[in-house]
């Protein structure tokens, strides 16, 4: 009886080796952590409740005899959340649409508070740990943002929020990095991509530019053809400007030269004028002379001498035919050559006698 229970002894050792070797194996093993990782390790009774252990950077891993030991993987690299705005009320009431990116990451120092404290444990799938960041993003990070987004865009015109991005994206990082300081969320950055009215107010303000440009390039045009008419006008005045200074110039010139010829002819007539009169005045003086030296004969011989020099000097005179006809001048001469010549008085000593009749 003994030999028939051996058999059955070694299969039930055999069965519970197997068991030992199976449990051992589910609640002993190795959990490797990836690079850009932070492992939360964690123990996991079968009676009792989960107990935090430690963290591990990876790479690493917790080593193959490690007693029903759990991790929870976190990344701790960089991740970038976009958002889209079609709905942001401008400070003039234009409805905008915006576009807006936020790159965050977890504090590595700070793993164990943000898996105890913001739920990571209870999402434990580390078959996919970027569900863990997107579910704190969307739990704790993005109402946030989007409210900051919006209260920024809100202090400016729909028009000039555009121009205004880098203020808004500034302000909108400090609130940020200020909301989160001190917690395992770290903002990096924000970048705000566009901000723009909706389409209809984009083509109403398209309209609105082709109408003024359209208006601009009649205006320009217009003042080109009034600046072409002015140019005219001012040509044709300066024409007519140069054609009265050369009319004038003749002018002047002919006035000149008529002056010049006036004042040559009453030079010459100044000239002759004195000229005739210091002749005259020559001739004057000269016949005064006559005349004294005459009077002085006179009165020293007698009137015989006068008459005489009378006689000797009528030939010379030009007397017009006109005033003294030619017997009357003949008779003259006559009538005075008979008259016989005076003696000087000083040479005879007796005054010069009359002739008779």
């Amino acid at each position: 009886m003994n030999q028939v229970n051996f058999p059955k002894a070694g299969v039930i050792a055999a069965g519970v080796a197997a068991a030992g070797i199976i449990f051992a194996f589910c609640n002993f093993g190795n959990h490797a952590v990836d690079g850009g990782y932070v492992a939360y390790v964690y123990s996991n009774p079968i009676m009792g409740k989960k107990e935090f252990i430690s963290t591990i950077n990876g790479p690493g891993g917790t080593g193959f005899w490690s007693w029903r030991l759990q991790t929870v993987d976190i990344s701790v690299t960089p991740w970038t959340m976009e958002e889209t705005f079609d709905d942001i009320l401008a400070k003039d009431k234009l409805m905008m649409n915006a576009q807006a990116s936020l790159v965050f990451r977890i504090d590595r120092t700070k793993v164990r508070e943000f898996v105890e404290n913001y739920g990571a444990l209870k999402e434990v799938n580390n078959d996919d740990p970027a569900s863990i960041i997107k579910d704190a993003y969307l739990s704790f990070i993005q109402q946030h943002f989007r409210s900051a987004i919006r209260s920024e865009v809100s202090k400016y015109d729909g028009l000039d929020a555009s121009s205004s991005i880098p203020q808004i994206t500034r302000a909108v990082e400090t609130d940020l990095k200020t909301k989160f300081e001190g917690t395992p969320f770290i903002v990096e950055s924000v970048t705000i991509g566009s901000t723009t009215p909706p389409k209809s107010v984009t083509d109403g303000i398209t309209k609105k530019v082709e109408v003024a440009q359209a208006y601009e390039r009649q205006a320009t045009e217009l003042a080109m053809a009034q600046r072409s008419v002015e140019i005219k006008e001012a040509e044709g005045r300066a024409a007519a400007r140069k054609a009265e200074q050369e009319a004038e110039g003749q002018r002047l010139a002919a006035k000149q030269k008529a002056d010049a010829e006036l004042y040559a002819a009453k030079a010459q007539a100044d000239a002759k004028l004195y000229a005739a009169k210091a002749e005259a005045e020559a001739v004057a003086a000269v016949g005064a002379a006559e005349a004294e030296a005459i009077r002085a004969k006179s009165q020293a011989i007698g009137s015989g001498y006068v008459n005489l020099r009378f006689v000797e000097n009528l030939d010379k005179l030009k007397l017009p035919t006109t005033m003294v006809g030619g017997d009357i001048m003949k008779q003259v001469t006559d009538l005075f050559s008979s008259v016989p010549a005076a003696k000087p008085a000083a040479a005879t000593g007796t005054e010069p006698q009359t002739p008779e009749n």
